[in-house]
């Protein structure tokens, strides 16, 4: 399951305090910070900063950058949603390939 979204008018005033707290934040709470970078002084360079953390059934990512140009400012959530709890790596084919729902037919009311 993923989830995007998207702010306008975000200033370096806001964007670069509140991404070097959410870096400490996501730290403190014990995600890996994959990749983060800070925009360089008084160049339009992006801010980035992607994180991830192994929860017992699988990865959450998240990821936000904020282009200074712009005033833009984005992010994204990944998270597992459903599994087949039969399923393990190195199986050929999509999880629950091998599944068939029930047959569906009338409704017998009696």
């Amino acid at each position: 399951m993923s989830h995007r979204w998207a702010l306008d008018h975000v200033p370096a005033s806001q964007a670069a305090s509140g991404l070097r707290r959410l870096h400490q934040h996501l730290k403190d709470e014990g995600w890996e910070i994959t990749s983060y970078r800070e925009g360089a002084k008084g160049k339009d360079q992006d801010w980035d900063l992607f994180a991830k953390r192994d929860e017992g059934e699988g990865t959450e990512r998240m990821s936000f950058t904020w282009f200074p140009d712009r005033e833009y400012f984005t992010g994204g959530a990944t998270a597992p949603c459903a599994y087949d709890p039969a399923w393990k790596n190195g199986d050929i084919g999509p999880s629950g390939d091998d599944q068939t729902p029930p047959a569906l037919g009338p409704h017998n009311r009696t």
